[in-house]
């Protein structure tokens, strides 16, 4: 195994014992300062106490690389190649000690890279991956509030409190969406780039994106790291070497297609944002705004630098084309976009095997584009028919927004028109819509597309009088099946308990529909909202919030469980069937 006790093959091959409590003071020191330094528009300690503080943790650094490197090294040499990452920011900073602008970039970096060594051994040790997800998002979530708590985040005359903090930090980790405080203007760009990055983390997910930093500057995977990152893309388990292949390729498609989407939006958005909106005028504001839509699109997060989300350019091509495209790739899921990619090239190169496999559309595949193509049609059929009902629309702009209303509900969030000014059968299909989610794999939520395929293959199947589930060929193994009923089962069930923590906190005066759009949203982390959701007390803040975390890593925990059941659980005895009535 690359993980030992005391030497961990981790971010610069660090040596562990006494000096890694030395690295973990420095980097506590380091982290205080650059919070005191940036997190207040008013110096908090003066400038020199806090370069001294640096420059502490810098020297401190610096120690642990040459005399702790040594000792398991031999030379000086020996001890920076062992550390490459970390001496080469030290040198950098000794370097350009001039800037003190990149000092501070120096220390943030190798904090990141303490903190990341830490995230690593913690994967090593872990008993499960269940805990692993949960615990990565929890901590994520707990380092956002802690950001987006800073005075800088959020303008001077509208401080925000520990609880609408908390629950933006999950919104957007949980890439849902729903917000207390309006991001556009009760957030500094300081906020909002926090924002930015949490729903970038949320959307890969932080095992995933803290695998690529290890990869990234050298260091080993070891078999158990690679099984976490097989459950956390739904990609089975491989071994490091496919596992390697398979993050560099998510975060590679991930960044590129947000880079296209920023510049079809940078490209393609009117001179000025129709009614309230961001401002588009300056190429530097304008070049924010777009990336940060195409992140919150690509990542089905649904945060809008706009007030009214996309409601300014309900009829704007770039919504439904560039934003619902990057909705519908973003929840396909990565087994997905590798298996169209292997068809692509191999079509390409006119082959028809690859490495003695027939190249082909896996069951996963075509079970998730039929049933995303199924529910797209039937859901924008349904809303352009409910828009139609409420008169006062006419035939193009209802289809319209059927077909960007259908896209978002699965699960992004945005909006070209209000879910509060719809009508009862369109918000009946935003909540079925909701309820079911993305594909397995994606940045999307719910209960995940495959499963409620699976069911009703299932119910088909027993219809048709047959003992298994088939589809195109393929026997689904029962095992599977049941993991679809366990995921649907547990969504109701989450469903109905917060929708009644819901009504007992905030119930008064309101409908029972708004409440269980409210908690639709939130579990499958969506983000549409009827109005309400600013409007919540605190404790119905902390129900909403309790919902997107479990919506976002409940269904990681519940898989991760029922593999370790069937792993280690085998039935040893049999008992005798006996039949019971159904109906």
């Amino acid at each position: 195994m690359a993980w030992q006790r005391r030497q961990v093959s981790a971010p610069g091959r660090a040596v562990g014992g006494r000096w890694a409590w030395i690295r973990a003071s420095a980097a506590l020191a380091a982290l205080a300062a650059l919070l005191l330094r940036l997190g207040w528009r008013q110096p908090v300690l003066p400038d020199a106490w806090l370069s001294a503080a640096e420059w502490a943790a810098l020297i401190g650094f610096a120690v642990t690389i040459v005399i702790g490197g040594r000792r398991g090294a031999g030379s000086v040499p020996g001890a920076v190649r062992r550390a490459p990452v970390r001496a080469g920011l030290v040198a950098l900073a000794f370097v350009t000690a001039w800037w003190p602008l990149m000092v501070s970039l120096c220390v943030a970096a190798l904090v990141a890279v303490e903190a990341l060594d830490l995230f690593m051994r913690v994967v090593a040790r872990a008993r499960s991956n269940a805990t692993i997800f949960a615990g990565a998002f929890a901590v994520l979530i707990a380092g956002g509030t802690l950001a987006l708590s800073l005075p800088v985040a959020t303008p001077e005359e509208r401080p925000i409190s520990l609880v609408d903090a908390a629950f933006t930090s999950t919104s957007a980790v949980c890439v849902t969406g729903l917000v207390v405080r309006d991001t556009a203007t009760e957030f500094s760009r300081a906020g909002q780039w926090i924002i930015l990055v949490l729903m970038q983390l949320g959307g890969l997910g932080i095992v995933i994106f803290g695998a690529l930093i290890a990869l990234a500057i050298g260091s080993s995977m070891g078999i158990r790291l690679s099984r976490t990152l097989s459950d956390a893309a739904a990609h089975g388990h491989a071994g490091p070497t496919s596992v390697r292949a398979l993050v560099l390729f998510i975060v590679t498609v991930t960044l590129a297609f947000e880079a296209v989407g920023a510049a079809a939006l940078y490209l393609g958005w009117p001179g000025a944002w129709p009614g309230p909106g961001p401002d588009l005028a300056d190429p530097l504001d304008r070049a924010f705004h777009a990336g940060f839509f195409a992140v919150s699109a690509f990542c089905n997060a649904g945060f809008a630098t706009a007030g009214t989300s996309l409601e300014g350019l309900r009829f704007h091509w770039t919504s439904h084309v560039v934003v619902a495209g990057l909705i519908v790739l973003g929840g396909l899921g990565f087994p997905v976009l590798d298996n169209l990619r292997a068809m692509a090239w191999a079509r390409i190169r006119r082959v028809r095997m690859e490495r003695g496999a027939l190249v082909r559309l896996t069951l996963h595949t075509r079970l998730v584009l039929i049933t995303s193509l199924a529910l797209y049609a039937a859901g924008a059929l349904a809303i352009a028919l409910g828009r139609l009902a409420q008169g006062g629309e006419g035939v193009g702009a209802a289809l319209l927004d059927g077909h960007f209303m259908s896209i978002t509900a699965r699960t992004a969030g945005f909006d070209t028109v209000a879910p509060g000014s719809m009508g009862p059968l369109s918000r009946l299909t935003l909540i079925t819509l909701m309820f079911i989610g993305g594909s397995p794999g994606s940045t999307a939520g719910g209960v995940k597309t495959v499963a409620v395929a699976v069911i009703v293959l299932t119910i088909w199947s027993t219809i048709r009088g047959r003992a298994t589930t088939t589809a195109f060929g393929r026997e689904i193994a029962e095992a599977l099946v049941r993991r679809a009923a366990t995921l649907i089962t547990l969504g109701a069930a989450t469903i109905a308990l917060l929708t009644l923590a819901l009504a007992l906190t905030d119930g008064r005066g309101r409908l029972l529909g708004d409440l269980l759009f409210e908690v639709v949203s939130a579990s499958s982390t969506v983000g549409l909202t009827t109005g309400m959701t600013p409007e919540l007390s605190p404790a119905g803040r902390v129900v909403l919030i309790v919902a997107m975390f479990l919506g976002r890593v409940g269904p990681l925990v519940v898989l991760g469980a029922l593999a370790t059941v069937g792993t280690r659980h085998r039935p040893t005895i049999t008992y005798p069937s006996e039949h019971v009535v159904m109906g």
